[in-house]
Formats: C-alpha cells, sequence, structure tokens
C-alpha cells in the first residue's frame, strides 16, 4: 500500500540529475513522492564502483533503481543487487538512445 501511494506523485529517472542529493532535496519537499535514481548501467555496476552506483540513504525510501542495458543476463544480476541493497522497486530501460546502454 505505501508504495502504491507513493505512485500519486512520482519524480522520473533524469541521467545526470536524480542523484542522492537532488533526491535528498527532493525528499525534503515529500515525504511521500516515489523516487527514482537516474538511469545507471549494467557495465557501470558489475565493472565499477557498486556503492556508489546502488548505495542510497534509508530516508530515500520509497526510491526505484532504474537499470540500463541490453543483455538479459546482465539485468538480471543487476536487478538481484539492486534488491540486496533494499530498493523498493526494479525498473528496467531496455530502450534508452544513451550511449551509455548497448
Amino acid at each position: 500500500p505505501e508504495l502504491q501511494e507513493a505512485r500519486k506523485l512520482s519524480v522520473a529517472p533524469m541521467m545526470d540529475y536524480t542523484d542522492r542529493f537532488d533526491r535528498y532535496f527532493l525528499r525534503q519537499i515529500s515525504k511521500r513522492a516515489l523516487l527514482y535514481t537516474e538511469m545507471v548501467t549494467t557495465g557501470a555496476i558489475i565493472h565499477g564502483d557498486r556503492d556508489r552506483h546502488l548505495w542510497f540513504e534509508e530516508a530515500e525510501h520509497p526510491i526505484v533503481l532504474q537499470l540500463g542495458g541490453s543483455d538479459p543476463k546482465a539485468l538480471a544480476q543487476c536487478a538481484k543487487l539492486g534488491q540486496e541493497y533494499g530498493y523498493d522497486e526494479i525498473n528496467l530501460n531496455v530502450g534508452c538512445p544513451s550511449d551509455r546502454v548497448s
């Protein structure tokens, strides 16, 4: 029920904008809005600094991790990691035209 209530107001994922600092600011405006991370590519999580991309403050709940990628195995691996980090929901972006997603 809490996640459904949060869907009434969502802040869309925006690369280079909805980082943890922006989400902190937005959470001050609304405790109930559903906040999305910026899109994080599977490659960044698998080959990069995992905590940098996945860590968030407990106060950011409800929060959705948006994963970008095209490899089903990599998306599944990263979705599992997102679940382990405690995200309320995982959103898969498989049609992004960004050159960061291959």
